[in-house]
């Protein structure tokens, strides 16, 4: 069966009605089309009375599918009801408005209860931020926080329902706690980042907040399998990835690598940027090298072009994405200005294929240089693309180089000493310069780029710096694009190293 008959006795609707979860058994589904069925953890959530209530999860621990069955739930049983789903940043959001959207689709009580306009069109609005009205005069708003919270300014609402809650800036919870009426609720789920300063971990200690910790091993699919290579991606069980992303716990204390006030603002309307997603699947019926070549300059899009490039690479292995980041440098207001006007997302494509696309981008773009990390496919790309014979003529050796995060980099000097720093590290403080002085810009479009530079975080670990791992593709691209535009100068100060350093600070964008 998939759906779940309604009880014929009045009594029995009623507590149907009331319950969040006994609702969401009835009227919403699985994406296999089967009944709703929420895991033993989830019921506890949903059926919770507190009017105040915060989470500490680990990934894929259910929270997604708890936020849209709540608000859903509270839209279509109250009269005039009002819900605002928040979150830091687009991306959060538009993973919570897909599950609504589905349910709403698949669902025709639900269907039936959107309202609609003059035209007969339901109303559900997506510009500026999705927002849905319903029969019965309840609304949903679908809102990012964004650095100040300006998006949540004038709205009022009986039910506030935040994901990611960890990542809001005070400014942001300032404004959001003024959307919630009086005697209104609110509930605040996310994974922890580790951030004391926060109003997120003041409330996980609060005797007035109910507290849910869902690590993410509740979630029933959960095998020591998985443990294992969780343990080993993050580097084991006492490292702050796992801490916080696994166990839904404070753990170590972490910081934000990005300032985000720097980053909102260098984050504008760039019209020529352009992402381009690239699948394995798309290239695997490629017989020769020519159909590779041409279904790769089919797939980039690529026209030759004026103006100075500089390219950024995080080459992953062939079942992690690939991405790949091109900059235009251009003066402004006598300011050497990097705009982020194309990025190339590719996955499950292996590195001879990502070379000859690389090799693309040189023949169209002739950029000043290409930096890519030397992690992974990194050090087989470089190598493919400066000694095959097929390659030679780019003559990519002097501008193409390979970065080892781990690795050393001279800065500078004093008093005839060098002064040097881990290459990561470095790499980090040119960005936040350039975002400090608003040498570089991101496309406010790509909300996935948000996501990543306002969530990447690092922690102290005996006196050295670790970086968050498993959301920073484009970070690490971005990286890797800097540096090399820095190589000149680095190269004239001794270069790179593969000495272990201490962390120092020394940013250049002037």
């Amino acid at each position: 069966m998939n759906t779940i008959e309604m009880p014929k006795d009045h009594r029995a609707i009623g507590r149907i009605l009331r319950n969040p979860r006994l609702w969401g058994e009835h009227y919403l589904k699985n994406r296999d089309g089967a009944a709703r069925r929420y895991w033993p953890h989830q019921h506890d959530d949903l059926e919770c009375p507190a009017t105040n209530i915060i989470h500490l999860d680990g990934r894929d621990s259910g929270k997604t599918v708890d936020i849209a069955t709540l608000a859903l739930h509270h839209a279509f049983v109250r009269k005039g009801g009002s819900v605002l789903v928040a979150a830091p940043h687009q991306g959060p959001v538009d993973t919570i408005v897909e599950e609504v959207e589905f349910q709403i689709e698949n669902n025709p009580d639900l269907q039936s209860s959107i309202a609609v306009n003059a035209q007969g069109r339901p109303k559900i609005t997506r510009k500026p931020y999705f927002k849905i009205e319903f029969t019965n005069g309840s609304v949903i708003y679908f809102r990012p926080a964004g650095a100040y919270g300006d998006p949540f300014r004038s709205l009022h609402v009986e039910l506030i329902l935040v994901d990611e809650g960890a990542w809001l800036t005070e400014k942001a919870w300032k404004a959001l706690r003024q959307c919630l009426k009086a005697g209104g609720r609110m509930r605040i789920y996310s994974t922890p980042n580790g951030l004391r300063d926060t109003t997120y971990y003041r409330l996980t200690h609060s005797k007035k907040w109910k507290v849910f910790r869902w690590p993410s091993w509740l979630n029933p699919d959960w095998t020591p399998e998985r443990e294992d290579e969780l343990v080993e991606f993050y580097g084991g069980r006492d490292t702050a990835g796992w801490q916080h992303e696994v166990a839904g716990e404070h753990g170590r204390p972490s910081y934000g690598a990005f300032n985000l006030e720097h980053l909102t603002i260098c984050r504008q309307d760039i019209p020529e940027y352009v992402c381009i997603d690239i699948t394995g699947d798309e290239l695997k019926d490629c017989e020769t090298e020519e159909d590779l070549a041409d279904r790769l300059d089919m797939l980039l899009d690529l026209a030759p072009v004026d103006g100075q490039f500089w390219i950024g690479g995080d080459l992953g292995y062939t079942a992690d994405p690939t991405e790949i980041v091109i900059f235009r440098e251009a003066s402004e207001n006598e300011k050497p200005v990097l705009r982020l006007v194309r990025r190339i997302h590719m996955e499950r494509v292996a590195y001879p294929h990502i070379a000859q696309a690389i090799a693309l981008l040189d023949k169209y773009l002739n950029p000043a240089g290409i930096g890519v990390d030397a992690g992974g496919n990194g050090l087989s790309v470089v190598q493919e693309l400066t000694a095959l014979n097929k390659y030679k003529e780019l003559n990519l050796s002097p501008r193409l180089r390979g970065y080892n995060f781990g690795s050393a980099v001279v800065i500078g000097e004093n008093d005839g000493q060098e002064i040097k720093k881990r290459c990561k590290e470095y790499m980090t403080s040119v960005i936040n310069k350039g975002f400090q002085s608003r040498q570089i810009i991101l496309p406010a479009s790509d909300v996935e780029v948000e996501s990543q530079f306002t969530t990447h975080t690092y922690s102290l670990k005996t006196g050295n710096i670790i970086y968050s791992k498993g959301n920073d593709h484009i970070v690490d691209a971005v990286r890797c694009a800097v540096m090399i535009r820095e190589q000149g100068r680095l190269d004239e100060l001794g270069g790179i190293s593969e000495l272990p350093l201490p962390v120092m600070t020394n940013p250049i964008f002037n």
